[in-house]
């Protein structure tokens, strides 16, 4: 067997091992936590009114009304 192919197998593991951070944590579930503690319910029907309420403030930050405006057009299509 060729050396060749191995040596492209392992390129291809290395490159897909360097995608995948193998970080814990990240920022999923944080847009649905900010709604929680709003004291908006767990629910579809909450976290589109936290979005709602996010995107008419103007005091909120622009990283959460990326967030919510990512909710409203993405994850919550109706």
């Amino acid at each position: 067997m060729s050396k060749e192919p191995r040596k492209q197998a392992k390129g291809l593991a290395k490159a897909f091992k360097k995608m995948s951070h193998g970080k814990k944590g990240g920022t999923k579930g944080t847009f649905t936590a900010a709604a929680t503690k709003a004291g908006h319910p767990d629910t579809s029907e909450g976290r589109k009114a936290f979005a709602n309420q996010v995107l008419n403030d103007s005091d909120a930050s622009t990283k959460m009304k990326r967030k919510a405006t990512f909710y409203k057009n993405i994850i919550s299509k109706d």
